[in-house]
């Protein structure tokens, strides 16, 4: 292993002059003298002991990530968003899973602290934190994507409201004025909002909504085919047609095909997500992104400017999303679009 007096030897400085270097320390030292340490140690191999220097500054640099649900499909990625930056800062992670029972969270939040974790990051829960900060022994934490209603000042959450009313403008400027629209689970912040953004961008452009031609099912593929038949096999059928997801979308489209619709010619469809469902469907399916990977860097970037003391965001951030415009609106940008297009998203 290669030790800080090595490196000393090897630049020709003091031993204590690499040590304030390697440890980032605030002590005045030349930027021509900091860059031959960086580039000698780095050429000599050297790896810090984290566990030493933890004994000796009292800081650990490992931040604890609590999630409720490692099987979602978006909890990986918000992660590596996380990661990123935690990587790049010289932080580490502690990640955990644990049931959705709060006196659950409580014990592992204290084991967290038992291992000097200096800051805390939830992902995708169902919990608000801020009930229970004292469990938390006064370490910083921050929330993404959170899944209850109520706000939080130190949370990241998609802009559903904007996200949602991006994609309908999208439709009203192809020239639909006849959109229906299949809602998530009504229990779920994210439909309620994607809902709200529907309703608005309608409701802004003097549109009426019609009640027929509104439905609401569980995120599920199946939930999209039967509601995409209960508004498809209606007396007067809309242009257009916006699922508050991806999977609800290729359910609706399955229903319009079997009904003999062509897509987008009798029929647009726009979902939400960006799932692998819409990149290779027939025809493939516009869609927003869910900014997963921003959400995460965007969570440990707050959070340890908290942990150092830095001026952070203490209210909500909302983080827009990318359309991605595909075939089944019949848009020129997207008629071109190839099913397994995986380079762009």
């Amino acid at each position: 292993m290669v030790t800080i007096r090595e490196i000393a030897e090897t630049a020709g400085v003091s031993i204590a002059t690499v040590s304030r270097v390697l440890s980032n320390s605030d002590y005045p030292v030349s930027q021509q003298t900091r860059s031959l340490i960086l580039q000698v140690a780095a050429d000599m191999g050297y790896s810090p002991n984290r566990a030493a220097r933890s004994l000796r500054t009292d800081r650990s640099s490992l931040i604890g990530v609590i999630l409720d649900n490692f099987s979602s499909n978006w909890a990986p990625i918000i992660i590596r968003g996380i990661q990123d930056v935690l990587h790049q800062r010289g932080y580490f992670s502690l990640v955990v899973n644990i049931p959705w029972e709060t006196h659950s969270r409580s014990e592992v939040v204290k084991d967290l602290i038992g291992h000097s974790v200096e800051g805390f990051i939830f992902v995708e829960t169902w919990h608000p934190v801020r009930e229970r900060l004292d469990m938390l022994n006064d370490k910083p934490y921050v929330i993404v994507h959170r899944l209850f209603h109520e706000s939080d000042p130190f949370s990241i959450i998609p802009d559903e409201i904007h996200n949602s009313s991006l994609i309908i403008q999208h439709l009203l400027g192809l020239g639909h004025r006849q959109i229906a629209y299949i809602a998530g689970p009504e229990d779920y912040f994210s439909s309620e909002q994607r809902f709200t953004g529907y309703q608005q961008t309608l409701t802004a452009e003097g549109i009426p909504i019609n009640p027929d031609w509104i439905r609401c099912g569980d995120w599920r593929v199946s939930d999209g085919y039967k509601c995409g038949q209960q508004i498809l096999s209606g007396q007067h059928r809309p242009t257009a047609l916006a699922a508050a997801n991806d999977q609800l979308a290729y359910g609706a489209l399955l229903a319009a095909q079997d009904l003999g619709l062509k897509i987008p010619d009798d029929l647009a469809i726009v979902g939400y997500d960006n799932d692998e469902i819409a990149r290779i469907s027939n025809p493939t399916i516009t869609t927003i992104t869910l900014p997963l990977f921003k959400m995460g860097q965007t969570a440990a970037e707050n959070l340890l400017k908290q942990v150092n003391d830095e001026t952070h965001v203490s209210e909500e951030q909302l983080i827009k999303g990318e359309l991605l415009v595909r075939q089944s609106c019949g848009s020129p940008e997207g008629r071109h679009s190839r099913a397994y297009d995986f380079e762009r998203d």
